[in-house]
């Protein structure tokens, strides 16, 4: 961007040393600078809306990326939350009343970021028309944040796993 502006401003002082250099030659180089500034600012904004498109594409992709990923792992999770409920069964009355409390704030908070997930996407599916900068900056901070909190909950998981129902 800063680019095209330097760009534009020195076709833009080119054009007035011409207009003061006023001569029939000079009118003539005058209109000539004048149609390569037209021309100029032409392919500058088609190479903007290319870039555009561009970045629009790779963010989507990013993105389809990433949700499979976090789909797929909360599938993952749901499966290992499945096998725990029947593992839950074969403990003692203590154990299960208190595994099954553990197992069931597990699964709230595994609900919550599938919520999340989906409130996101859909979120992007309604932004990624009018892409800008700002929609992928808040994309890459909630994929950190989702990941973090994910991380999190994978440890949670494995922990209600661990020596608790043998």
């Amino acid at each position: 961007m800063k680019n095209s502006k330097s760009i534009l401003f020195a076709t833009g002082i080119f054009t007035m040393s011409l207009i003061m250099s006023c001569g029939d030659a000079s009118k003539k180089d005058m209109k000539d600078a004048d149609k390569n500034l037209k021309e100029a600012n032409k392919d500058l904004k088609e190479a903007a809306v290319d870039a555009n498109d561009e970045a629009k594409l790779k963010a989507k992709s990013d993105w389809q990326n990433f949700k499979m990923e976090s789909d797929s792992e909360i599938v993952a999770m749901q499966n290992q939350t499945t096998r725990f409920k029947e593992k839950i069964q074969k403990a003692n009355k203590k154990e299960k009343i208190k595994l099954t409390a553990d197992l069931k704030n597990v699964e709230q908070k595994l609900d919550s970021q599938k919520r999340k997930l989906e409130t996101k996407n859909a979120e992007f599916e309604a932004s990624i028309d009018k892409f800008d900068a700002s929609v992928e900056t808040k994309n890459e901070s909630f994929q950190r944040e989702f990941k973090h909190d994910m991380n999190e909950l994978g440890g949670a998981v494995k922990d209600l796993f661990k020596d608790n129902v043998k």
